[in-house]
């Protein structure tokens, strides 16, 4: 009881709560975002050589990869930080907006994007993409992790 009550007052997670927890952000993400996927190919029909969205593969890898990084982020702050969720609060959005900064490049000066022609449209799609994997992942971390 003592312990439950600890966890509640700093926010600190056990080691393998933050561990299930990155495997719930992963599992949910990569799963939305191949539905943003799939919906997104219907709708944006990006150029064959747009490498992002040629095929599901790219989604589920840099959404695992990014996610694999969370996790040990969250798992960093939740041993270093006395506030760990408002740690992490803070370094997901700098993290989102720091993620977006290639697929707003790409909107603006696409010839300059090495991987195939994005267009607009297909941008929009990578950055529904992040914000997607965001929202799953704050919810993982930020509730999920923390209800008993």
């Amino acid at each position: 009881m003592s312990t439950t009550t600890a966890m509640q007052n700093t926010g600190k997670l056990p080691f393998a709560r933050v561990m299930l927890a990155g495997g719930v952000a992963i599992v949910g993400s990569v799963i939305a975002n191949l539905i943003v996927y799939w919906l997104g190919r219907m709708v944006a029909q990006p150029n064959p050589d747009f490498l992002p969205l040629a095929s599901p593969i790219p989604t589920i890898m840099f959404t695992t990869l990014s996610l694999v990084i969370a996790t040990a982020v969250y798992a960093v702050i939740n041993v270093l930080s006395r506030n760990p969720v408002r740690v992490w609060t803070i370094v997901a959005w700098i993290a989102l907006i720091v993620s977006l900064i290639p697929d707003i490049l790409m909107i603006v000066n696409p010839a300059s994007f090495p991987m195939g022609t994005p267009t607009v449209p297909a941008a929009l799609v990578l950055i529904v993409m992040h914000f997607v994997a965001f929202a799953i992942t704050m919810w993982a971390f930020t509730k999920w992790a923390h209800q008993r």
